[in-house]
């Protein structure tokens, strides 16, 4: 027992003692040390050309200042290091040092990202465009993996991904900008993490990927871009948004766009912008289907103030609005000039457009038909949609399956019939609801009656 005390007491004066070493190496201060040889190594190595001379005396200093633990002195010997090889040239000699310090035993974090954020300001000062390209790559294999220069890595593989597509190479540029989820980085700020997403989303559309655009788009919801400074990136993002519902047609998500990027303050200012906005969102919903969601849009729309100051457009979103039939002929006369003019009916889609618009005054034209007619004949609901009698029975056929009306269409009568027939047991219900309701008042009356029968009787 006694034996074993002793021992217990030893190992415990061993670690007093490692630890009093390791303090010893922390508190020691290489100051001095710094002050006489990176001054004078630099000298040795551009004014006396001795450059491997200088280096080698250099990293014997990083080797003393590593061991001991300290960063800053560490980070500055291997910045010095980085700084000469720059200033002679040698920009092969400045890759594989700053190779060779990144994987030296026990390396400081810090170092590294005191020397990749020194090799990055010469980005642009490199003579040539491969010395760029291997300095890029270079600092990319170095911060591989690193979590404590992501955000450096981030921006390398941003500047090698804008040369990618300057060469033409956009779906190689996008392929690289994807492998960065900066989503998940913390020591990138806000802004500068909706430029890099919107940036990923754009290359995305510029190759033709519109399925993962859409799915990288929604790392940004709407609340990103409450603060004013956002603004800029607020309109980019709802442009890129624009350039995937068109793909798709989807005119409802396109109008709320437009929307939103009128609602921008920035916009308010010039009215010139605000009023293309205005513009191009009642345009693309009175394109929408209609639905209820489309409905409560066009209403809240035409309460809009600003909406005045656009006559034609407010005149259009009124036709809508109205429970009246639209003469598609005499729609088409007054708003082509006025529509031809705008991006939605131009290009390769303009046909298409002019039939999506016909659709939606003939289904507002039914749906208008339907408020005032139960039954009504199908020659007579042709004659009133100016169409044939089997374009419509289509676009009736349409909407039901799209359950936007109910309808029964007898073809041997030639009837159509908006109103479903009630089950029998809804109206035994109706009918029981409804006498228990009149025989709730009569005995309600009754009892009124009483009571004015004695107030009366006391009365004489």
């Amino acid at each position: 027992m006694p034996e074993d005390t002793e021992m217990k007491d030893k190992e415990e004066e061993g670690k007093k003692g490692l630890s009093e070493i390791a303090s010893n190496k922390k508190k020691e201060d290489f100051g001095p040390l710094l002050e006489a040889s990176l001054p004078q190594n630099r000298d040795l190595a551009l004014k006396q050309g001795k450059k491997d001379e200088a280096i080698e005396n250099l990293l014997g200093v990083e080797k003393t200042t590593r061991l001991a633990q300290d960063a800053f002195a560490t980070g500055k010997v291997a910045v010095c290091i980085v700084q000469i090889l720059k200033e002679l040239g040698d920009w092969e000699g400045l890759n594989s040092h700053m190779v060779l310090l990144s994987k030296r035993r026990q390396q400081l974090k810090q170092v590294l990202v005191d020397m990749v954020q020194e090799a990055m300001k010469y980005l642009d000062l490199t003579p040539s465009h491969d010395a760029k390209m291997e300095l890029i790559n270079t600092l990319r294999a170095v911060t591989e993996g690193k979590i404590h220069v992501e955000l450096e890595r981030a921006r390398l593989t941003r500047t090698l991904a804008e040369i990618r597509e300057k060469e033409g190479k956009v779906a190689e540029a996008a392929e690289l900008m994807h492998e960065v989820q900066v989503e998940t980085y913390g020591s990138m700020d806000k802004e500068e993490k909706v430029d890099y997403i919107l940036e990923q989303v754009r290359l995305c559309l510029d190759k033709g990927d519109f399925v993962r655009g859409t799915i990288v788009s929604k790392k940004i919801t709407a609340k990103t871009f409450e603060k004013d400074a956002l603004q800029p990136l607020k309109l980019r993002y709802y442009k890129l948004m624009n350039r995937i519902h068109g793909a798709e047609d989807k005119y409802l998500e396109l109008a709320r766009s437009f929307h939103c990027m009128y609602q921008t303050p920035m916009l308010q200012e010039d009215p010139a912008q605000w009023m293309a906005m205005l513009k191009s969102c009642v345009v693309y919903l009175v394109l929408a289907p209609h639905d209820n969601h489309q409905r409560d849009f066009l209403v809240r729309l035409c309460e809009d103030k600003k909406v005045e100051e656009l006559k034609p457009m407010k005149v259009l979103l009124n036709y809508f609005k109205t429970l009246e039939i639209i003469r598609w002929s005499a729609l088409k006369e007054l708003y082509r000039g006025e529509l031809s003019q705008h991006e939605a009916f131009q290009g390769d889609k303009e046909q298409q457009r002019w039939e999506d618009m016909r659709k939606r005054v003939i289904q507002h034209n039914i749906r208008v038909i339907s408020t005032y007619y139960t039954d009504i004949r199908m020659d007579r609901l042709a004659q009133l949609l100016e169409l044939s009698g089997e374009e419509c029975e289509k676009h009736v056929c349409d909407m039901v399956v799209a359950k936007g009306l109910w309808c029964r269409i007898d073809r041997l009568e030639g009837i159509a019939t908006f109103v479903p027939a009630k089950d029998p047991n809804d109206t035994l219900n109706t009918w029981s609801n409804d006498i228990s309701e009149l025989l709730g008042k009569v005995e309600k009356m009754c009892h009124l009656i009483h009571k004015e029968n004695m107030v009366c009787g006391n009365a004489k």
